[in-house]
């Protein structure tokens, strides 16, 4: 038994790579069901004043004049373009500007009791090419089914 030569024997391959490649690959295939999807925010869905105004624009901006009337207050006051508005010429005068878009910016949110005040900068932009620049503030009341805007006041930004 001596003198000969040794042969190496093939040493096993290890699983841990491939393990690991096939597992990444299949958390990366589930990932998407994992986490779910992402949906926007509704009214129906959220608690903050801040996505209430947003949300509020962009049913305005849809044309969704059905959600806007439950989030007004019976007897909100809305100022805008030097006029106070009461609750049922609130819709109409949205419907008037006829929005194509809107940004809002530098929005804040300040608790005050039971009620937030939002304060932000306003760009509409009207679907026959105009844009108005305003500072806009609003005054949400939280109540057991949702928020509703109680003051909402429009004034042309200076320049």
């Amino acid at each position: 038994c001596g003198g000969g030569k040794r042969i190496p024997l093939p040493r096993p391959a290890s699983a841990f790579p491939g393990l690991l490649a096939a597992g990444l690959m299949m958390f990366g295939l589930t990932g998407c069901t994992v986490f779910g999807v992402k949906n926007p925010p509704t009214l129906g869905s959220t608690t903050s004043a801040e996505q209430y105004e947003r949300i509020t624009w962009a049913n305005a901006r849809s044309q969704k004049w059905d959600l806007i009337e439950p989030v007004l207050a019976p007897n909100v006051v809305y100022a805008a373009q030097g006029k106070l508005l009461s609750r049922d010429q609130v819709v109409p005068y949205l419907k008037s500007e006829n929005i194509r878009d809107f940004v809002i910016s530098g929005l804040i949110v300040k608790p005050n009791g039971p009620d937030m005040t939002v304060t932000y900068g306003l760009q509409l932009s009207s679907s026959d090419g105009k844009t108005r620049s305003l500072v806009a503030v609003s005054v949400w009341q939280q109540l057991h089914a949702g928020w509703v805007l109680i003051a909402h006041s429009e004034t042309p930004q200076q320049n």
